[in-house]
């Protein structure tokens, strides 16, 4: 029995320390974020028409608007994770995977410049707008 309790509790502090901390959820919110972004940029990248475009879009728009949200809660409650000198080593893996994610990202703006005539492509430049704006309070 004391095997199994000492078994028990050891594999509970594993996970604590390997999936809990103090900053487990804005990791998790960030990572979310991450696989936004890459879906995104994915879609765009394979994008080949107007409607393709305003498609990823729009999905874009729909996670961000969720996403959003958590995202602002994240940064209030933790102020300090704004410093990069000071983050957790977590957030710093995940700076340099979201650093190497913005050329892709920039790139994805030069693609949807191609159809910015289309109103399908504008009304998802609309949607993505308004999603955004969550951040942006």
């Amino acid at each position: 029995m004391k095997k199994t309790a000492f078994v028990l509790v050891s594999f509970l502090v594993i996970v604590f320390i390997g999936c809990g901390g103090k900053y487990s959820d804005a990791v998790g919110v960030n990572e979310e974020f991450l696989d936004v972004m890459i879906n995104y940029t994915d879609s765009i990248e394979k994008a080949d028409n107007a409607g393709n475009v305003a498609d990823a879009m729009h999905k874009f728009a729909d996670r961000m608007a969720v996403l959003g949200p958590k995202m602002k809660k994240i940064s209030e409650k933790y102020p300090e994770l704004k410093d990069e000198k000071n983050q957790p080593e977590a957030f710093k893996k995940l700076r340099e995977k979201g650093e190497a994610l913005e050329k892709k990202f920039s790139g994805s703006f030069m693609k949807t410049m191609q159809y910015v005539k289309d109103p399908e492509v504008r009304k998802a430049q609309q949607h993505l707008s308004v999603a955004m704006q969550v951040l942006a309070k």
